[in-house]
């Protein structure tokens, strides 16, 4: 079967080596360099639970509970279990790969860390906090190596501007690189194209992150779910625009005001280890009153001795040294900032969407497993067990065929459609003051309804003449699909707060939202504006 994935993050890397083990041709686009995708900037590790006697007492029933318990339950329980169940298996496939983790003092096993939200230490490091990109690495290398022999065709600097759509059929994708447009035939199209950063003015992600895959897929008319959930990491430097991993926290850091009080206590019971929509929220009223929030992690200094936390997070003290500052010494100044969609594209234990011919793998995917709030290191994990499962079942007699989805008891159909609506023309800046102000920690509805209406206008507006033009087109159909989720979920609710409905709900019936295009026809050519994208919002409770 021939198989093309777009994306180079672990998912996609890890699908590439799983179709070709099984025998399938494959060809890998991605927008830039294999290198730069949000996996490789992952600081904080991977969760998993071992085999005894090296778990400390952890159990994988353990993990499925921290996975639902921070995902307030709206995960998909069978997806929870079926990614903590296989962890183990993945990171024994990752060191057959080549990749060397942490180990304990004594040599003998893998180093276990703490992170917010985790009963036990499960978190598997690498290079201190660099997991990602040693993950990535990794993969990275056995690509380029399976590439040298002929088994998988690299295509970089290859920017997907649409889907081939056959019928209703996905067999294909455009692509533009060096300023010419290509075609790409498949079989399958597995799309892995990571987060939705960019939409924001202070992200995690790298620039790069625009929401392409998301995009993509509902153009053709696949089910985009759960989009609301928006996640915000506590913990970034301005400064420097780079996050400083939950893992400091987990070692013993302490978040602080600029009247060196600590703050968190009085928040939560886990204080600093609560869940990141928890603390988020928390630094979020900290600035809004006026003040600051600073990291502290000078007691862990003392406590573990003089350069452990060099020693511990090698990148991000060099990454604090270049800008004069120092964990060890001084408290750091951090604010919250865009990090992960739990939303995506709906996808069953295969990838397959409710679109034949195409799958999803990773941070594009909502397979279901994170819910309202994605547990910390379960998105490297996510991505290996979804991006094999979607990659190993191909030889499967319906491996084309859509998913079924979740059957939902209520439809509504929304008025909209860009077509109707006056264009309004929007800078990737104006988006993103926008999504910041409307779409951010906490949410409104009269803001949700102002965002939903310009990013509709916005979407009429939009073009696809360029790749600047094209990720902007992208972005703006994510923004519009989050507003207008967020918009239908007037309880708050793990990530999705707003301050109309403040009194949160810590779990409840596994009620989602969804849409879908009304009439998807064929993309138009990469020229063209996409501007029609009428839609359906289903939501309502799983009958399953």
């Amino acid at each position: 079967m021939d198989l093309v994935i777009v994306g180079s993050g672990v998912a996609g890397l890890y699908a590439a080596i799983t179709a070709v083990e099984h025998g399938h041709q494959v060809t890998l686009l991605t927008k830039d360099a294999l290198a730069d995708s949000n996996s490789w900037y992952a600081q904080g590790g991977i969760a998993a639970v071992g085999p005894r006697g090296t778990s400390r007492g952890d159990e994988v029933a353990s993990h499925i509970e921290d996975t639902l318990t921070a995902g307030a339950r709206l995960n998909d329980p069978a997806a929870v279990r079926s990614v903590c169940s296989s962890a183990w298996e993945h990171i024994e496939a990752l060191i057959g790969l080549g990749t060397t983790f942490d180990a304990d003092p004594a040599g003998d096993h893998p180093a276990l860390g703490l992170e917010a939200a985790h009963t036990h230490p499960r978190i598997l490091h690498a290079g201190g906090d660099s997991t990602g990109k040693v993950i990535a690495s990794t993969l990275i290398g056995v690509c380029r190596r399976l590439a040298g022999q002929g088994s998988l065709r690299i295509l970089e600097d290859a920017f997907v501007t649409d889907l081939v759509d056959d019928d209703g059929v996905i067999t294909g994708v455009h692509y533009l690189q060096a300023g010419q447009c290509h075609r790409v035939q498949a079989d399958v199209v597995l799309l892995a194209t990571g987060g939705i950063g960019s939409l924001y003015e202070w992200t995690t992600n790298p620039a790069g992150a625009t929401g392409d895959g998301a995009a993509l897929a509902w153009r053709a008319g696949a089910l985009v779910v759960d989009a609301e959930f928006v996640q915000f990491h506590p913990t970034l430097v301005r400064a420097g625009r780079f996050m400083v991993s939950e893992a400091v926290r987990g070692e013993g850091a302490v978040l602080i005001d600029g009247n060196g009080r600590r703050f968190m206590e009085e928040v939560h019971p886990a204080a600093e280890l609560a869940p990141r929509d928890v603390v988020a929220r928390a630094i979020h009223h900290v600035y809004a009153m006026g003040g600051q929030v600073f990291l502290d992690a000078r007691a862990v200094e003392a406590a573990k001795g003089r350069g452990y936390l060099a020693r511990r997070f090698p990148s991000i003290t060099t990454r604090l040294a270049a800008l004069g500052l120092d964990l060890a010494v001084q408290p750091v100044p951090v604010t919250e900032a865009q990090h992960y969609w739990m939303g995506g594209v709906y996808a069953d234990a295969r990838g397959r969407t409710t679109v034949p011919g195409l799958r999803v793998a990773g941070e594009t995917a909502c397979t279901g497993t994170h819910g309202a709030n994605r547990l910390a290191s379960n998105s490297l994990l996510e991505a290996l067990v979804h991006g094999f499962a979607a990659a190993s079942t191909l030889g499967a007699a319906d491996a084309r065929q859509a998913s079924t989805p979740i059957e939902f008891e209520y439809v509504f159909e929304l008025d909209g459609g860009c077509r109707e609506t006056p264009a309004v023309p929007l800078t990737r800046e104006g988006l993103q003051d926008l999504a910041t102000a409307q779409l951010g920690v906490e949410r409104t509805g009269e803001g949700l309804s102002q965002a939903a209406t310009t990013l509709a206008g916005a979407l009429a507006g939009s073009g696809a003449a360029t790749r600047k033009e094209a990720e902007l087109r992208n972005l703006i159909t994510v923004g519009r699909l989050i507003a207008e989720a967020a918009l239908a979920r007037t309880t708050s609710i793990g990530a999705h707060y707003r301050t109309d409905t403040p009194d949160a709900v810590t779990h409840g019936p596994r009620v989602r939202t969804g849409f879908v295009r009304a009439a998807p026809t064929p993309p138009p050519p990469f020229t063209g504006t996409g501007a029609e994208d009428n839609h359906l919002l289903l939501t309502g409770t799983p009958n399953s």
